[in-house]
């Protein structure tokens, strides 16, 4: 019996209303006096040398006030890889992709300022581009970083146990390549930043970012400016997946042109500014080759995966070494190989994007399990039972497991869904189908650091104060981390004042990504409550004239557990410690697990210092038109295994939301490239799913209690997307006989391959 009176507990989002009632400040409705307004200049070719920047026309249209260029920076390259920086704010020599910054203006309006970036003239020398990886990988290929050879930014191979011993003692092998596309992250509101840079040369910076204090330091590296200079302030965000995490040239152009006027600058992407400027999920063409028993037992798997870096690294290093660590560790395979080659393009780059290569990575496998299953004949569930993860076991890549509740979602869905029976008695053109995912669900030290901090106090007046340096970007960590404050200092988390995000006034926090902060922020938290706690009982107990550990925490009262009329109100406490010589109450907390393995690899990946493994399984039931092949989600069933769920409520709402994105990427979702040039960027030509689209979406919150995490809790928000366009293409599979193995799986597509499988006679 759960003996939680907060954790566990359907509580509304803190914010809901707020937001619903429009009262939520974001960064875009923010006007500060005088502030101007800021525009940045883009390549339109892929690929040229920059002969000449000639600022002057636009500096004499009036209302402008200031130009910068690449003259006007340190000319610091950033990446989040210091050692792989290779992008800078405004580039001096070459533009290597559509898109790529060149100079930025401030203005009076933002018309004046749009005016002004087209009266700047660019002097280029085009150079030939080179669009697919494959061929960029090729002897002659136009060069996008002289310094790196045959555009390979990063490649590794990584072999456990005995990769052609386990192929020879295979009955069956299987190959078949897979490739994923390009996906826009389509948060609604845009990148936005407004800049202030004072007289006393303080810059303060609000900003739409899921990494206020990572932010904070790389505008200091590039901008060369003291780090206890720069103040970061999110405001409310409108949603992330990813794209907000980096530096990015507007947050670079507002400070240097709020430096040169100034006054306060401001710059918010237009959506198509959004679709070719900011990053993307990166593209991947995966080679699989898999060995396995008649018994259905995996026996060795080989991968060798390229992935489309784009003209710049970002988060293509990790994401990379990611792809590999979801692979491997999924399922108990002792003989694996992955080769990974990650290369540049003269295309908008990759960056972090829910998932972080495991969508990728979880396609191609888990299509291939369900290839497997149809040699043998087996029931795709019963074939994932036997191959599943167990808890407290080391994997072949090293990688350490704590919980896992694998076996129980793959037994959770095939219930909920009625699976056996549906198996049974098929419709027509109608499938089934499954696949299950892994993912990192506690952050990582593969970067060398997973940092998060809180400050939790009393004041005079016994009310709680609880500062974080976490970022609610939607998913609901505001609420989620005052519940397990309250539930630990007994109190009504909407009773608890929130201070978050301010890089001023809170400790920091590497920030809100790779499904964390419930887990490392939380972990903060409960410390710091936990030391407040001990605190509270100390003041109390000297009130009392008793010991601390014969009293109990309820409703902000602590009493005499064998006599609760006996008992302190907490204003009666935090009164007590701010007279006299008691303890001032404030608690601290801070997280930066787990140590980081000997055995880790910092290119492969190899022993993944993950501190809790999450896991899922998502099953689809669709109808597939034969005559136009558009396919319609019929029911989704979605069984998380995300440790102790803090809020069900709010988990839900993830898993629905990752969902949702899924399908879009699955079904309708693809940037179309034309020689380096997106040729539909908006809403209406890069199809994501609507409401009317959507299907019913059960959640199953399958709970398995981790040791690492924070009540037993463990990470969720990205993990809710990964696994769900194999188990749609294997339900489409499953209706039609249809094999899709290339993302997206689009009407135009699936009714091509039935023509051609059944030709008109």
């Amino acid at each position: 019996m759960d003996s939680h009176l907060v954790v566990g507990k359907r509580i509304q989002n803190r914010d809901a209303v707020t937001k619903v009632t429009g009262r939520a400040i974001f960064t875009g409705d923010m006007k500060l006096k005088r502030m101007l307004h800021g525009k940045i200049l883009r390549s339109s070719v892929p690929h040229a040398i920059i002969r000449r920047i000639d600022v002057s026309k636009a500096l004499e249209l009036k209302g402008v006030k200031a130009v910068v260029t690449c003259e006007d920076t340190p000319l610091i390259k950033y990446s989040i890889h210091p050692k792989m920086a290779d992008k800078l704010a405004f580039e001096d020599k070459k533009v290597r992709y559509i898109g790529d910054e060149i100079a930025a203006v401030a203005a009076v309006d933002e018309e004046t300022a749009t005016k002004a970036i087209s009266l700047i003239k660019v002097e280029l020398e085009e150079l030939e581009g080179v669009f697919d990886p494959v061929e960029a990988m090729k002897k002659g290929a136009p060069k996008i970083h002289d310094h790196v050879q045959d555009n390979i930014s990063k490649h590794f191979k990584m072999e456990c146990g005995d990769i052609e011993k386990g192929f020879s003692a295979s009955d069956y092998i299987i190959e078949k390549t897979f490739t994923t596309h390009a996906q826009s992250h389509c948060s609604l509101e845009t990148h936005t930043c407004i800049a202030d840079y004072s007289s006393d040369h303080q810059v303060t910076v609000w900003a739409s970012t899921q990494a206020p204090h990572p932010l904070k330091q790389r505008l200091s590296t590039v901008l060369s400016i003291d780090l206890d200079k720069i103040r970061v302030i999110p405001a409310f965000i409108g949603g992330g997946f990813g794209s907000k995490i980096d530096l990015d040239t507007t947050h670079v152009a507002c400070v240097l042109l709020s430096k040169k006027t100034g006054r306060p600058v401001k710059i918010t992407n237009t959506r198509e500014e959004q679709f070719i400027a900011t990053r993307m999920r990166h593209p991947s063409t995966c080679h699989l080759k898999f060995g396995f028993n008649r018994d259905g037992l995996i026996v060795a798997k080989q991968a060798t995966t390229i992935m489309d870096n784009g003209a710049y690294n970002s988060h293509g290093p990790s994401v990379l070494g990611y792809h590999n660590v979801m692979f491997s560790t999924l399922y108990r395979a002792e003989n694996i190989s992955y080769e990974g080659f990650l290369v540049y393009t003269n295309k908008n780059y990759g960056g972090a994007c829910r998932g972080y290569g495991d969508p990728q990575a979880t396609f191609a496998q888990e299509t291939m399990i369900d290839m497997i299953t149809e040699k043998l004949n087996m029931d795709p569930i019963e074939l994932r039972l036997k191959n599943a993860n167990n808890p407290n076991e080391k994997t072949a890549n090293a990688v350490e497991i704590t919980s896992c509740g694998l076996r129980e979602t793959l037994e959770a869905v095939k219930a909920a869904s009625n699976w056996t029976q549906k198996k049974k008695n098929k419709t027509k053109n109608r499938g089934i189908g499954v696949a299950s995912m892994t993912y990192t669900g506690g952050g990582s030290r593969g970067s060398g650091f997973n940092y998060s901090g809180a400050t939790i106090k009393m004041n005079a007046g016994g009310s709680i104060f609880l500062h974080t340096g976490a970022t609610d970007i939607g998913q609901g960590s505001n609420t989620i981390l005052t519940m397990m404050a309250a539930e630990i200092l007994g109190t009504k988390p909407e009773l608890i004042r929130l201070i978050t995000s301010d890089t001023d006034t809170t400790l920091p926090c590497m920030g809100t990504f790779g499904s964390r902060v419930a887990f490392c922020a939380g972990n903060a938290v409960v410390q710091a409550a936990t030391n407040l706690k001990e605190l509270i009982l100390k003041v109390a107990a000297r009130i009392l004239d008793t010991t601390e550990e014969k009293l109990q925490i309820k409703d902000r009262r602590v009493f005499v557990s064998s006599n609760p009329e006996k008992g302190v109100t907490f204003a009666q406490i935090g009164a007590a410690s701010y007279s006299g010589k008691q303890e001032i109450l404030v608690g601290t907390g801070y997280y930066d697990g787990p140590e980081v393995s000997p055995e880790f690899d910092p290119i492969s990946y190899y022993a993944y210092p993950g501190p809790a493994m999450s896991f899922a399984t998502h099953l689809a039931e669709v109808e597939v038109d034969p005559d136009s092949g558009r396919v319609e989600l019929i029911n989704f069933y979605a069984a998380h295994d995300s440790g102790k769920v803090i809020n069900p409520l709010l988990a839900e709402g993830q898993i629905e939301g990752g969902a949702v994105m899924g399908f879009g990427w699955a079904l309708t979702e693809a940037l179309k490239f034309e020689n380096g040039k997106i040729l539909n960027p908006n809403l209406h030509d890069y199809k994501i799913f609507s409401i009317k689209d959507i299907p019913k979406i059960t959640p199953i919150l399958v709970e398995t209690i981790d040791p690492n995490g924070p009540f037993g809790a463990k990470g969720l928000g990205e993990c809710a997307m990964v696994c769900t366009a194999p188990a749609i293409l294997n339900a489409i599979y499953d209706a039609t006989g249809v094999r899709i193995t290339d993302l997206p799986a689009t009407s135009e597509v699936i009714c091509k391959i039935i023509n051609s499988l059944n030709p008109p006679k």
